[in-house]
């Protein structure tokens, strides 16, 4: 796991989650964090995806050059 590297910076946010899931009782980290990660994935997928059609919205509405 160690070679795993964020595709995301490692805002405050991120940090006080990760020290809120490592609160979590022992018996169910091993669900916990996974389902978090999960979670975690599909906002920032859907960040993603939301940004995409507002930038080829804009393009669209871009007077055309020349």
């Amino acid at each position: 796991m160690n070679n795993i590297k964020p595709i995301f910076p490692i805002s405050e946010e991120l940090l006080e989650l990760v020290d809120l899931l490592n609160r979590v009782s022992h018996t169910t980290e091993e669900q916990v964090i996974p389902q978090t990660m999960t979670v975690l994935n599909k906002v920032y997928a859907q960040g993603i995806m939301e940004g995409y059609e507002k930038a080829m919205e804009k393009q669209k509405n871009k007077p055309e050059m020349g």
